[in-house]
């Protein structure tokens, strides 16, 4: 039987990402998978079954002695093998790992989620990016608007591999009684993604209840967490995710309008309220907000600096089962309908 090519996927999460789970259970189909990130330990490290080798290197990605670390494994394990691929997530490690990329430039693909160029303004910092995106090979965006961003002299080699989840049958009944609000806060969790808005909301109401679901970035997030109306999950899988979503009223996906990144935001939550069948909360700023509303897809708040919260939880409770999805929808936009485009890709 001929083995598969190898391919090196480069990340600095530990495994338990929702997009980097789909890539890899896709791309374990057609490829060998070497993976290297960085974590705590392995507990949520949830692609690791699906790969040939699984490397963590221990610590937090904004440590210096963790990346010195990651550093040090990559050149190991990049040393040890001959890979037809290389993976790499995000311009922060193309940066990192240029002078040796670059000799393997014919292979590499760059997979960019989260934009560092997109957050900044600075000349020098936005001029990097021209000579960054040179080396890949292929470069890989989440949607096409994100695609538009990128420099015009790249865009023939960029590909869309849109944020979309898996298809999802395990639709619950909701958690909340009719004169409850419950809303799901999952993913990046931090003061720029909504949280003083709930803070806001539970102020209002004991009726207010959020379920929390991912990574924990500020100390305000993490008083949050530990609010009696709020339960933490942790980190879990999409599917699960998904299964406690779609018992809520609503899904939180607000960022606020500081750099083009969060403008142009691309959240799998979009996505995850058709598949759920549960509604999204999103603010005007955020482009795909367009889309939301065109689909009815859930709330758009006038600003993600809310003023008339009174206002809001009223108009929250009063629309939460209003909203009827389109069946159409929930077969488009899947991941099974563009995984090809990412195998594609490499």
């Amino acid at each position: 039987m001929k083995s598969l090519p190898k391919l090196f996927y480069v990340c600095i999460n530990d495994g338990s990402d929702t997009r980097i789970n789909k890539e890899i259970k896709t791309l374990s189909k057609h490829f060998e998978i070497t993976y290297l990130g960085i974590g705590r330990d392995e507990s949520q490290s949830f692609v690791q079954p699906l790969c040939t080798n699984f490397y963590l290197v221990r610590g937090h990605h904004s440590s210096v002695l963790t990346l010195v670390k990651y550093f040090i494994s990559f050149l190991r394990i990049y040393y040890s093998s001959h890979y037809q691929r290389i993976h790499v997530v995000n311009e922060q490690l193309l940066l990192m790992l240029f002078p040796f990329l670059w000799g393997r430039k014919s292979r590499v693909v760059a997979d960019i989620f989260d934009s560092i160029f997109l957050r900044t303004e600075k000349a020098f910092v936005r001029s990097l990016q021209r000579w960054v995106y040179r080396m890949p090979k292929k470069i890989i965006v989440t949607d096409e608007n994100r695609k538009m961003l990128v420099p015009a002299q790249f865009q023939s080699k960029t590909i869309v591999v849109e944020n979309y989840p898996y298809t999802f049958y395990d639709v619950q009944p909701k958690a909340a009684t009719d004169d409850e609000l419950l809303i799901l806060y999952s993913g990046s969790l931090g003061m720029t993604r909504g949280t003083q808005l709930l803070q806001d909301l539970i102020a209002l109401s004991p009726k207010v209840k959020v379920w929390m679901i991912g990574w924990i970035y500020d100390e305000p997030t993490k008083q949050l967490s530990q609010h009696p109306q709020v339960t933490y999950f942790g980190v879990k899988t999409q599917q699960e995710t998904m299964r406690l979503a779609s018992a809520c009223d609503y899904i939180l996906s607000v960022y606020e309008p500081i750099n083009d990144n969060n403008l142009n935001a691309s959240p799998n939550k979009i996505y995850d309220a058709i598949q759920a069948k549960t509604p999204v909360i999103i603010n005007s700023e955020v482009k795909v907000a367009q889309f939301v509303a065109q689909n009815g897809l859930g709330y758009v708040l006038n600003s993600y600096y809310e003023k008339e919260v009174v206002k809001l939880l009223k108009t929250l409770m009063a629309s939460k089962k209003l909203y009827v999805f389109d069946p159409t929808l929930g077969q488009y936009y899947t991941w099974e309908a563009i995984e090809e485009k990412l195998v594609r890709a490499n």
